[in-house]
């Protein structure tokens, strides 16, 4: 076998040279590549556990200029290192949560609430009620949400005993509840009111009111909660299939796109309505990762402090709970998915800032309680052909499915405006969504 040379050829060698300076740790490199057979050579690559250390891996496609070349590079100076690691204190932003609102936003509410609310009347049919409306339920819940309002004496905890499905929250589902059974104890009691005075043989008017009060009665004991929840059932089936039916057509392309240019995102929605994307199995369900709800989630956060009622709202910092819930649960689903997020990463996590970025229709709820909680904004101010309804009511004016009072529509109009300063870009089509999320990763915006 061919001489191998040894530490003292190299320094002996190295002496010879005038022009030549050989780091020790370069000596020490090739002393350590000149024991090793002539058939195995040995390839590097940094550790991963820094430090600078070069470890050795096996790989036969190495050259002898090649392994010199990288015994060089790891003796570089302490002011070089210094240099490199103040170029790397800069942090990267990069999209690590996405929220949206959903009516209005990703699709038109008015035709959406239209067909659901036809699924009502269908279903109060199947079971009998007949010739019930579907704007005699808009009109029912608008009715009972002011008594609601205006009630603010009664024993909430005796009429929920007497009545369990009574509303003790002004919420669209407590609200839709009732307003079903409402129109179903009316129909009775006008059917029974009909019976009876066609076996008295006389007017319904002539009833007198002991009679009349029975009849109420009997009437509100024959409703069964199983047929308002199959009805109530019924028009939330509908509304999520409306919602896919109607979603905006640049809507699905603008998430897909924005999950291409952002791996690693999380996105959610967060909604003070019943609207669900994990019930749009055909659509949205595959691009969402969680969703929080003013209503669904009121069991949870009626025990948190400052929680109040969506229609006593009148401050963007009062909206902050569901916003912070949103964020929670982002990162509950970023914590699940961390070990994938590290072997794919090319950056470690202390070089990466992560942001947050909420989309949404309004004003007051979307923008001004996204801000407070430290979130980016984007106002979702569409062209007149997307069919927006919601925001009519910065002109003053209540949108037919709307159940808002008119002092609600008043402090929505009053938060609206206070919210103006917050909108971080503006979109007026959901195509332009992904580039715009991009400016705001950058430092821009187009407000």
């Amino acid at each position: 076998p061919a001489r191998l040379c040894t530490i003292g050829d190299i320094e002996n060698k190295t002496k010879q040279s005038n022009n030549m300076r050989v780091s020790p740790t370069t000596v020490a490199l090739l002393a350590s590549l000149s024991l090793q057979a002539p058939s195995f050579s040995v390839g590097f690559h940094v550790s991963p556990s820094g430090g600078g250390r070069v470890a050795a891996s096996t790989n036969s496609n190495v050259s002898g200029h090649q392994r010199l070349r990288i015994g060089a590079l790891f003796s570089t100076t302490t002011e070089d290192n210094e240099t490199t690691s103040a170029t790397s204190t800069k942090k990267k932003k990069k999209l690590g949560l996405l929220t949206f609102d959903l009516d209005d936003t990703l699709y038109p509410i008015a035709p959406v609430l239209d067909e659901a609310n036809t699924a009502f009347s269908t279903a109060m049919s199947n079971f009998g009620y007949v010739g019930i409306q579907p704007s005699d339920i808009v009109a029912a819940g608008k009715k009972i949400r002011i008594d609601i309002a205006e009630d603010t004496q009664v024993d909430v905890s005796a009429d929920k005993a007497e009545d369990p499905l009574k509303p003790t929250t002004v919420n669209h589902k407590e609200i839709r509840l009732a307003a079903i059974r409402k129109k179903m104890e009316e129909f009775i009691l006008q059917t029974k009111l009909k019976q009876t005075a066609d076996d008295w043989a006389t007017d319904v008017d002539d009833l007198t009111a002991p009679v009349i009060k029975s009849a109420e009665k009997w009437a509100r004991t024959t409703v069964h909660s199983s047929v308002v929840q199959a009805v109530y059932n019924a028009w939330e089936m509908e509304r999520h299939h409306a919602a896919e039916r109607h979603l905006f057509p640049d809507a699905i392309s603008a998430i897909k796109q924005i999950q291409s240019d952002n791996p690693n995102v999380i996105i959610g929605a967060v909604t003070d309505g019943s609207a669900n994307p994990m019930l749009m199995v055909f659509s949205l369900m595959p691009l969402f990762d969680f969703t929080v709800s003013w209503e669904d989630d009121i069991a949870n956060v009626q025990q948190m402090e400052q929680f109040q009622e969506l229609s006593a709202v009148d401050q963007s910092d009062e909206l902050s709970w569901i916003y912070r819930l949103a964020v929670q649960k982002g990162k509950e689903m970023s914590a699940l998915t961390s070990e994938i997020k590290k072997k794919n990463d090319e950056e470690e996590d202390e070089d990466i800032e992560w942001c947050w970025v909420h989309v949404g229709d309004d004003l007051a709820y979307d923008v001004g309680g996204a801000a407070t909680c430290g979130a980016k904004t984007v106002l979702v101010d569409l062209s007149p052909e997307y069919g927006q309804t919601a925001r009519l009511r910065l002109e003053g004016k209540v949108p037919e499915w709307s159940t808002e009072t008119e002092d609600e529509l008043g402090a929505h109009k009053k938060m609206s405006a206070n919210a103006m300063d917050k909108v971080d870009a503006r979109i007026q089509t959901l195509s332009q969504l992904p580039e715009v999320i991009a400016e705001l990763l950058n430092g821009k915006s187009d407000e």
